[in-house]
């Protein structure tokens, strides 16, 4: 059996409200809170966007301040070039070194003969001499000089030439000569009869008997 009565009619009507809700008819409850869940969520989705945006922006500012930060990569420096191989410098030649003429070294004048070498060289000269020829006696004293001075005579006598280290003094011929030209006529060195031209010695006496002594002994 059915109720009755206005209570069964009340049970009704919240039967059919409720099946009317269960079949999707909109009630002002479902409609007001789908309502703020739309706002809500175009709130969140709004806050989302920000938020996103918030981060964005903090995270550029951030890179920024990093970049600003780092340091400046340095750029290589660029490599200096190599110094040009010094070339090596040329030597400079020697300089010729001068051949210094060796100064022939003065040589010392032989020692003068004394009196006693200088007579033994003229009686060497001449003894061997031909006088045959010479039909007088002549006797010639020479005074030679030099380092030292002295006296030699050389006489020419029967055939034979005497040579001595002394003055004569009953002479025929004096004669003044240097220690070296008397020398240099033993050596045959000496143009006797052109010195006596041009009076290079001194002589005084019988010039026939010079002559004839020069032609016996030197000629």
């Amino acid at each position: 059996m059915l109720p009755s009565g206005s209570k069964y009619r009340k049970d009704l009507s919240e039967m059919a409200t409720k099946k009317t809700n269960m079949t999707g008819t909109k009630t002002p409850v479902a409609e007001a809170v789908k309502t703020e869940a739309v706002k809500a969520a175009a709130e969140v989705k709004a806050d989302a966007a920000k938020a996103v945006k918030a981060v964005e922006k903090v995270a550029e500012k951030t890179v920024e301040k990093i970049a600003e930060k780092a340091p400046a990569a340095k750029k290589p420096a660029a490599k200096k070039p190599a110094p040009a191989a010094k070339k090596p410098a040329a030597k400079k030649p020697a300089p010729a070194k001068k051949e210094t003429a060796k100064k022939a070294a003065p040589k010392a004048a032989p020692a003068q003969p004394d009196k006693f070498a200088l007579a033994d060289m003229v009686r060497e000269k001449f003894a061997k001499k031909d006088v045959t020829k010479v039909n007088e006696k002549i006797a010639i004293e020479i005074k030679a000089y030099g380092d030292k001075e002295y006296y030699i005579y050389i006489l020419i006598d029967d055939g034979k030439v005497t040579v001595e280290p002394w003055g004569y003094i009953d002479n025929d011929v004096h004669i003044d000569m240097p220690i070296d030209d008397v020398v240099a006529v033993v050596n045959g060195k000496y143009d006797f009869m052109a010195k006596a031209i041009s009076g290079d010695f001194y002589a005084i006496g019988s010039v026939t008997k010079l002559l004839k002594a020069y032609q016996a002994l030197i000629k």
